[in-house]
């Protein structure tokens, strides 16, 4: 009779199946690389693989929405950087067309190239990012959002708004600048009035200029502009004296004038430099007209008004207030150029950030993840090497005892 009874062989048999599973699961996962394949792995460590997984994906689209918002911002900041050259471009047309000596085919050459700088800034206030986009029509960018109409004025027919791209958990970036805000949101150097002049032709060793005009009152401000300011001889020799004429005709009480000094009317106050002369007029006129904020340009209305000055006899009193005037918008306008580039800037150095951030997030779960989900080869090797053994002694073992009866020990 045998000495192994049904029970020996049924239980040999399951830690020879148990082994041999065992085995197939250690090669599987060497040959995966990992150590958890399936929830039933282990939950515990699979359920928190799962966890690291989203977290990483959710990494990964804020990763891609900060290239998108880079390109985005690249594209803008190459626009701005290339306004304020050609800002810079047409100064020097203006400064180098004021020269009396100058012929007409001289001025006329400068005033195609004005009009070249014009349509140059034209194009950039249409600019497209890669996906055919307009980049400064702020909601409204499938149609180009500045056209020059027969005037030679430029329309705005974009609107407000501003796109913004989740970059993080509870974090947006605006991916842009509307047109408005760009090129009609220039502030006026004068403050809160468009000036105009009318000087007697003469010579003058210190031009005439509204230094500044603002209201100072708004309380006592009645929007009684335009006003002007006419010079004449005063009651003593050698003195000028100017009154203020509202758009009703109210004539303020003369005073003298006194370069430098503020003038006052319905809480508006004006302050005028340079030399005047009997007869000058100087007109203000306001698009606030309620007094409830500073009076802003329009870009292609600053470049239109040099062009018309390159158009004009530009070398007279009138002419020569007119271009210190244009060259300090033309200021305001780079200064302009510049703040909201700055801005742009700071939004790419925000999303720089916050891709630094999300790399070192990144590392950080994915060594969490990896830690539960990667296989340790030095380890698996060991135990592989292990349950081989214990394998092949219990098939062997199992092997001769199966074969035994009493006739070995006769």
């Amino acid at each position: 009779m045998r000495v192994a009874s049904f029970q020996f062989i049924q239980r040999n048999l399951n830690n020879i199946s148990g082994r041999t599973s065992e085995a197939n699961q250690q090669l599987a996962q060497m040959s995966s690389g990992k150590r958890v394949e399936y929830a039933s792995d282990d939950p515990v460590s699979a359920n928190g693989i799962l966890n690291y997984k989203q977290e990483l994906r959710k990494l990964d689209q804020y990763q891609n929405n900060i290239n998108l918002a880079e390109n985005r911002l690249r594209r803008e900041e190459w626009a701005l950087g290339s306004a304020e050259n050609i800002t810079q471009q047409v100064k020097e047309i203006m400064l180098g067309a004021n020269n009396p000596a100058m012929t007409q085919q001289e001025r006329d050459a400068y005033g195609v190239e004005l009009q070249n700088r014009i349509d140059e800034l034209l194009d950039l206030a249409n600019t497209q990012d890669e996906f055919g986009q307009y980049i400064f029509g702020g909601f409204q960018t499938d149609t180009a959002p500045f056209t020059r109409q027969s005037d030679g004025s430029v329309v705005y027919s974009g609107d407000s708004g501003q796109r913004d791209m989740a970059v993080g958990d509870n974090v947006k970036v605006g991916l842009n600048h509307d047109g408005e805000l760009v090129f009609g949101g220039v502030p006026n150097p004068r403050g809160d009035f468009t000036v105009r002049y009318d000087l007697v032709d003469n010579d003058r060793s210190d031009h005439l200029r509204v230094e500044r005009a603002h209201i100072d009152d708004k309380a006592a401000f009645t929007d009684a502009h335009p006003y002007t300011l006419s010079f004449a001889d005063g009651a003593t020799p050698g003195e000028l004296e100017v009154t203020i004429t509202d758009k009703d005709g109210n004539v303020s009480a003369p005073v003298v004038y006194q370069p430098g000094t503020p003038l006052t009317v319905d809480g508006v106050e004006i302050t005028v430099k340079g030399e005047a002369a009997a007869g000058d007029e100087v007109t203000l006129s306001s698009a606030v007209s309620d007094g409830t904020g500073q009076d802003l340009r329009d870009v292609f209305e600053v470049l239109n008004r040099a062009k018309d000055w390159l158009a004009s006899d530009g070398h007279n009193p009138t002419g020569q207030s007119e271009l210190i005037d244009v060259l300090d918008e033309l200021d305001a306008m780079a200064g302009h150029f510049t703040r909201v580039r700055a801005d742009t800037g700071n939004r790419m150095q925000r999303l720089d950030n916050q891709k630094l951030t999300h790399e070192d997030m990144s590392l950080t779960l994915e060594k969490l993840r990896g830690g539960m989900e990667d296989l340790d080869y030095a380890k698996a090797t060991g135990e592989f090497s292990q349950t081989m053994v214990a394998l092949q002694a219990t098939q062997s073992m199992f092997g001769k005892v199966q074969n035994m009866s009493l006739f070995n020990y006769i």
